[in-house]
C-alpha cells in the first residue's frame, strides 16, 4: 500500500502514469476501508484451502483478506444465507 505519499505526484509524470498512480491509490484506500470496517487484522493468517469445500483459496484473496477461511463461492453462499435468514 502506497499510503499518503501517493498524493505527492511528481510534476514530471505523464498523464498515463498519473492515472495508474491514482487508480492504485483508490484501490489501496478501498482495501484499507474494507479492512477497518470489517475489523480485519492485517497480520491474521489465511487458510490455503476453504474450510467448507476444501478448494484452494487463491493467493490474491489470501493477501487481500487476511485471515480468510472461505473461498469466494462459499463466502457468497454464506453471505446470501445471512441476508436471507439473518
Amino acid at each position: 500500500m502506497k499510503g499518503l505519499e501517493a498524493l505527492l505526484i511528481d510534476g514530471h509524470m505523464n498523464e498515463d502514469a498519473r492515472v495508474i498512480y491514482a487508480e492504485q491509490f483508490q484501490t489501496d484506500l478501498a482495501l484499507l476501508k474494507h479492512r477497518q470496517r470489517n475489523r480485519i487484522d492485517p497480520n491474521a493468517v489465511s487458510a490455503s484451502e476453504c474450510e467448507i469445500c476444501g478448494n484452494p483459496i487463491p493467493e490474491a484473496r489470501r493477501v487481500a483478506v487476511p485471515g480468510v477461511t472461505l473461498c469466494v463461492d462459499c463466502k457468497n453462499v454464506e453471505d446470501h444465507y445471512e441476508r436471507k435468514y439473518g
